[in-house]
């Protein structure tokens, strides 16, 4: 139940602050623990009260992070919504990353996705 909730107040909160980034700085499991909850589909779309998630693309730009894209529609209004997130998967749960290079290059990645936009920035870790 705990699981549902959080992922519905995490959609509230995108579709009321209209956001369209999300930066995720964790990985999904680490060291065989859980580290964050999934809020997309593998493939598809998924239903969580009134906002349905549909994975549209996932790109592996390298091997710290990747670009998700996603629509998020809310079925009441039928109103659809555009959401890429970008995940970073090298980021460590205990300590900090080795080097600057790939979260320089992540942030670059994420700023020029950004240009232009006026909405918050959803930013999470785990």
């Amino acid at each position: 139940m705990y699981y549902w909730c959080v992922l519905l107040v995490v959609l509230q909160m995108v579709w009321e602050n209209g956001c369209t980034v999300i930066v995720m700085m964790t990985a999904l499991v680490e060291d065989g623990e859980k580290q964050c909850d999934r809020y997309w589909p593998d493939e598809g779309s998924s239903l969580y009260h009134i906002y349905e998630v549909n994975l549209v693309s996932e790109h592996i730009w390298c091997n710290d992070f990747l670009v998700r894209s996603f629509y998020l529609k809310n079925v009441q209004t039928q109103e659809t919504r555009t959401l890429t997130q970008f995940h970073f998967l090298s980021w460590p749960a205990q300590g900090i990353p080795t080097s600057t290079r790939p979260l320089l290059d992540f942030r670059r990645k994420v700023n020029k996705c950004y240009r232009g936009r006026s909405c918050p920035i959803i930013v999470h870790c785990r």
